[in-house]
């Protein structure tokens, strides 16, 4: 994995801190930026990072935000944002709009499948 980050430095010019910008993970030899979904909520205590992580099933925060009868299971990208189903996230891409939550263009739908 790759990180590339900028160092905060006090006054004196000593390091006081890192803030990371992006994570850059090799698989097969194609690089692949990690990204943060938004609207999601790790399981049974795991922290962010692990791989125990699920689609909130909270009443209304887990319907789509289009027809607010489906799950949630489709990510937009470049936001992040989990907030569609697999039948509106396409329409959305096709009739070209915008994220629900944040109006961002949208590039590419990421669709999630629970094991």
């Amino acid at each position: 994995m790759i990180s590339y980050a900028v160092f905060t430095l006090n006054t004196n010019k000593e390091i006081t801190g890192v803030k990371l910008i992006k994570q850059v993970v090799l698989i097969n030899g194609m690089p692949f930026e990690l990204k943060t979904i938004y609207g999601m909520v790790a399981e049974d205590g795991a922290e962010e990072g692990e791989t125990h992580v699920d689609v909130k099933d909270d009443g209304e925060n887990s319907e789509c935000l289009v027809c607010l009868d489906n799950k949630k299971d489709t990510v937009i990208m470049p936001c992040g944002h989990l907030c569609v189903c697999s039948e509106c996230g396409p329409s959305l891409v096709k009739n070209k709009h915008t994220c629900p939550i944040c109006r961002s263009h949208i590039q590419n739908l990421i669709p999630l499948k629970k094991h």
